[in-house]
């Protein structure tokens, strides 16, 4: 993968390219970004660079055998570690190199994806996947083989807070003092979920999210239209993987638009028996839109949530959806949304998001989720009447 490649993260990619001009790449990094970031791909430029015989100014050549083979993510200098799980071709004990054909196709499409697309892809959405001692194992062994085409030997660790116990203590020590030419490049989500005993061994690199800008930008880039761009990259806070999905699956904003009316109107007539059939009818409905235009609809909801409560505060400038229609207007809706029942709303809502994704009855979900944002909505109603 090339620099060139990537959207935005300047700084980030000149910190890196000048490590190596000034000969000062630490031995152990840590790419810290969050979901959706670019943390992954700019680990993978940064290989491919390191690994470049004719490396230019602002990046690799793009044509040695070294860069070619980097394109293809097969160099046999740059070795991958990432959570597995077993599967009905690898039932004891899996590792890496059980996967990598795998690893590398869904590299090949997208190198934003999340640890739930790793785990759908090779089959295992419903296990945890673990970077186990079994693994620690084997990469020690291929650490003390001496480089087979570079200089370099390159270990790159996706998801280390996946490393049980065991595996990272097997670790530590080679992580501290690698061999001659090793460099350990880990990509992970969350500094909090990492052992501190790797983590003080690594040097920190913080991966920035992407602004709404940058989002939108990179989707009109793939030939997704303006308006539409715009709705997801409101939607996703930074994350492309989460846009890319939505940009393949998402209905367009109109029609979440009146999802929304539609359901809030259910929500606040929910405790009236007479009404509980249409929410039920609702669900149903919802149940038949398919995984990724729930999942979209759900973030909808969640930022026009989070638009009611600086609608209610008056912070208007900070708002980002649209929506209306049906005499649904922010102006009567916000005062629904306040410092009270807002958390508990958006985090029921995301709840919902991560059951979508575990495969969840939908119509049973769907239920469940309006009658309790109906009692957190009637929460406020009752004051307001009182």
């Amino acid at each position: 993968m090339l620099f060139k490649e990537l959207l935005g993260q300047e700084k980030v990619k000149e910190l890196l390219l000048q490590s190596v001009r000034e000969e000062r790449v630490p031995h152990a990094q840590l790419f810290l970004g969050s979901k959706g970031s670019s943390n992954l791909a700019l680990a993978l430029a940064f290989a491919q660079y390191v690994g470049c015989t004719n490396k230019q100014e602002e990046d690799s050549c793009g044509e040695c055998p070294s860069c070619v083979k980097h394109k293809k993510f097969s160099h046999p200098d740059l070795h991958f570690v990432f959570p597995v799980a077993t599967t009905a071709s690898v039932k004891t004990k899996p590792i890496s190199k059980n996967f990598l054909t795998e690893w590398r196709a869904l590299l090949d499409d997208n190198a934003y994806f999340s640890l739930f697309d790793w785990l759908k892809h090779i089959g295992v959405e419903n296990k945890q996947g673990i970077i186990s001692v079994e693994e620690s194992a084997h990469i020690m062994k291929d650490l003390s083989l001496k480089p087979y085409e570079s200089d370099t030997k390159i270990m790159l660790i996706w998801m280390p807070e996946k490393m049980n116990v065991q595996a990272a203590n097997k670790l530590l020590k080679i992580i501290e003092e690698p061999p001659h030419k090793t460099l350990f490049l880990l990509v992970a989500e969350s500094a909090e979920n990492m052992l501190a005993t790797v983590l003080s061994r690594t040097q920190l690199l913080k991966v920035p999210r992407y602004s709404d800008e940058e989002v939108m930008s990179y989707l009109m880039s793939r030939g997704i239209e303006h308006s539409k761009a715009q709705m997801i990259s409101a939607l996703v806070e930074g994350n492309i993987n989460e846009a890319l999905q939505l940009a393949g699956y998402a209905e367009d904003a109109e029609e979440n638009s009146l999802r929304f009316v539609q359901w809030m109107r259910l929500c606040f007539s929910a405790l009236q028996v007479k009404d509980i059939d249409k929410l039920v009818q609702w669900s149903e409905k919802m149940a038949k839109a398919g995984r990724e235009n729930q999942k979209s609809f759900l973030l909808y909801a969640s930022n026009v949530m989070r638009d009611a409560l600086l609608k209610n505060y008056g912070v208007d400038a900070m708002m980002k959806m649209n929506v209306g229609g049906q005499n649904f207007t922010m102006e009567k809706f916000a005062p629904f949304i306040h410092a009270d029942n807002c958390m508990e709303i958006v985090e029921e809502l995301n709840m919902a998001q991560r059951h979508i994704e575990r495969n969840a009855n939908p119509k049973i979900l769907f239920l469940d989720t309006s009658f309790k944002i109906a009692r957190l909505l009637h929460k406020k109603l009752k004051q307001v009447i009182a």
